[in-house]
């Protein structure tokens, strides 16, 4: 009398094949596997609405108190958008005053359809070589800056700089924009 496991490795494997596909082929099988899927797709999709949550409230700002009330349970802030790429330093100046002080003035041009928000600004103090002899980090705060750029929008700013060097000269600078 053949034993149960000896009767299953009997089974020609056609047999076993067909059990396999009717398996994968049965309706309960078939919607969970159907529900799966869109959880998992619902997930993704949440997933990059909440990296994205900036961009999203910046294009569409009537979404802005839904991405809000998302944020609140993860522990995250919808901000201003932040797109350096379209940030550009239109002008600048840096001229002596008297003494260790200068006027440093600057313009910012928004070139992006979307409200922005306000960057830093690095301003590098170079010598005669080009070789940095001082770099400043000036924050939206420092500048008197609004949080946000408008879109295609400009601000400028001119403040008075303190520059302590000692016996070093100052021939040049540089201004660069980002976000820190």
């Amino acid at each position: 009398m053949p034993t149960e496991g000896a009767s299953a490795s009997a089974e020609p494997s056609f047999v076993r094949m067909a059990r396999r596909k009717a398996f994968w082929r049965r309706p309960a099988v078939r919607v969970t596997l159907g529900l799966a899927g869109v959880a998992l797709l619902c997930a993704l999709v949440l997933q990059v609405v909440v990296q994205q949550r900036d961009a999203i409230a910046a294009a569409r700002p009537q979404w802005r108190p839904f991405l809000q009330g998302l944020c609140a349970p993860l522990r995250c802030r919808v901000e201003a958008h932040r797109q350096i790429a379209s940030v550009v330093v239109d002008s600048s100046s840096f001229n002596k005053l008297r003494g260790e002080s200068y006027q440093f003035s600057l313009a910012l041009k928004n070139r992006s359809h979307l409200v922005l928000a306000m960057p830093a600004v690095e301003l590098t103090l170079t010598d005669a070589q080009d070789q940095p002899v001082l770099r400043r980090v000036l924050l939206p705060q420092d500048l008197g800056a609004p949080p946000v750029l408008p879109a295609l929008g400009d601000w400028s700013a001119s403040l008075q700089v303190h520059v302590a060097l000692g016996n070093a000269r100052i021939a040049g600078y540089r201004v660069l924009a980002f976000y820190p």
